[in-house]
């Protein structure tokens, strides 16, 4: 039996930080596993890069044949595209990304890794270097150890060391014939930046009313901001939505806030890719003030389990059918895992500055606030293409690495 392990991952730090390719396959997709998440995980934090997964679903798609071709593009979203039109979308949306004389520091990189005298197609490894430019590498599985140090480094390296020990030695066996690995990192500065002095302790109301205190960052600019009603009377049936740009205009944050009466889990299934695309024309540039948490998170998502749930299910299997990367009828996908590395600061230095307290108070409210003291959804997009890049939500920010900061510096 010869088993693939596919691995999607991204590095983004962010800082406190009218295209023909604007399409909304990727939104919908990434909404979907948002939702899949949020039934998983309950009350929890959750972090992922829709964009990194949909790349390593596409290799494995590249691959695929018959039925476990069509569970594929039926689950992604891709039936209203032509047949294939799905790998120049997502080469392009790659190319727009990581093209030269961006303000942001956006890579993407994959990798291909064989076992060591495994026979794989040569039309699956020229189609992967022209829609993917992956790179194609022999190892010996059979070494599990030196095999988890060599690619855990090219990790690294295409992360700017952010993303650490994705393999173990017990990751690999003699069955392990093939592994894809994918990988992102991003860096940008706020266009707006936030002015360290301004960052101090502030407390944090979460769902269950309970409070904690954490690192919270404060300017007064010009944002994009609106607000929306879901329909409901409770607390006015209105919420806020907020974008920020990073340097450059090309992407941004997007942050959804319900009233502090208002449960995050009340407006989350609301959300669909049609709604923030609304949010993204609504909103207009005015000044507004803002108080946004400092934090830094890292997660690792069991793929395998997320995608069968919005019904990729067939290539994890003994049904699997990936002739197209091999004549062995028996490989299938062994394990994915998505791995994830996000930091919010004040400017987007690799360490934030000493903080001290903020002058402005809050009781004189002469422009809009928004203040993220509690549960809070938010997307990064590029707002060229409409693409979502990463998603996420806080509910719990006292479990988040806050920056190296204790709250006596604040």
């Amino acid at each position: 039996m010869h088993v693939i392990a596919f691995l999607t991952l991204f590095a983004v730090q962010a800082v406190v930080l009218g295209s023909s390719l604007h399409d909304d396959t990727i939104t919908e997709f990434s909404v979907k596993i948002y939702h899949e998440l949020r039934a998983i995980k309950e009350d929890e934090n959750i972090f992922f890069s829709p964009l990194s997964i949909a790349l390593a679903v596409g290799m494995v798609e590249l691959g695929a044949r018959g039925s476990s071709l069509k569970e594929i593009r039926h689950a992604v979203g891709y039936d209203k595209l032509k047949n294939g039109e799905e790998f120049t979308l997502l080469k392009d949306l790659s190319s727009i990304m990581t093209a030269q004389e961006r303000h942001y520091v956006l890579s993407i990189a994959n990798s291909l890794y064989l076992q060591n005298g495994f026979h794989i197609s040569d039309k699956f490894i020229q189609l992967m270097k022209k829609y993917f430019k992956a790179e194609v590498e022999n190892v010996d599985f059979s070494q599990g150890s030196a095999v988890a140090n060599h690619i855990n480094a090219w990790v690294e390296n295409h992360t700017n060391n952010r993303i650490h020990n994705l393999f173990s030695s017990e990751d690999f066996t003699e069955l392990t014939k093939l592994v894809l690995v994918n990988a992102i990192y991003f860096k940008g500065n706020w266009k707006s930046q936030f002015r360290p002095e301004n960052t101090r302790t502030f407390s944090f109301t979460k769902d269950d009313e309970s409070e904690v205190q954490i690192p919270m960052m404060y300017q007064k600019g010009e944002f994009y901001y609106g607000e929306f009603t879901d329909g409901s009377n409770e607390a006015g049936g209105v919420y806020q939505v907020l974008e920020m740009p990073y340097e450059g205009d090309e992407l941004s944050l997007m942050l959804l806030l319900s009233r502090q009466e208002v449960p995050l889990a009340t407006l989350e299934p609301l959300v669909k890719a049609s709604l923030i695309e609304e949010w993204a024309n609504a909103v207009k540039k005015q000044k507004v003030e803002v108080y946004l948490p400092r934090f830094k998170v890292e997660e690792t998502i069991n793929l395998k389990d997320v995608l069968a749930r919005v019904g990729i299910v067939e290539i994890f299997g003994r049904k699997a059918d990936l002739s197209a990367i091999s004549e062995h009828k028996d490989l299938y996908v062994d394990r994915a895992v998505h791995k994830s590395y996000l930091e919010v600061n004040e400017e987007g230095a690799e360490a934030a500055a000493t903080s001290g307290m903020i002058a402005n108070s809050r009781m004189a409210v002469l422009y809009p606030q928004v203040i993220f003291d509690h549960p809070f959804f938010f997307v990064i997009r590029n707002r060229r293409t409409g693409c979502v890049v990463f998603m996420g939500r806080v509910m719990h920010p006292e479990a988040l690495n806050t920056g190296g900061h204790d709250s006596e510096e604040l």
